[in-house]
């Protein structure tokens, strides 16, 4: 009996530790990527920010999301010239 007793003990300490290790890691970094519109000016007229799996993914993603909203204010007379530029140091 205390030999099976021994041996629940030892298994379920064991399995706390492992599940312990396996929640405690940190989760996988997702690559990211910013891209910001301006005026002239340098106010920001509008911006696109996304993660993915891979860094060129990612980029487009947040062009398209900046273009987009660009767009939009520029059809409703909100914004003027400007392009999308990637923010760099992000």
């Amino acid at each position: 009996m205390p030999w099976r007793t021994l041996m629940l003990g030892a298994a379920s300490i064991a399995s706390l530790v492992t599940s312990n290790l396996m929640m405690s890691q940190p989760a996988e970094a997702r690559p990211a990527c910013y891209y910001i519109a301006r005026d002239p000016g340098g106010n920001m007229m509008a911006d696109g920010h996304a993660w993915a799996a891979k860094k060129s993914w990612a980029c487009n993603r947040a062009e398209r999301r900046c273009n987009r909203e660009l767009e939009r204010k520029r059809r409703h007379g909100k914004a003027g010239r400007g392009s999308c530029q990637r923010v760099t140091n992000y």
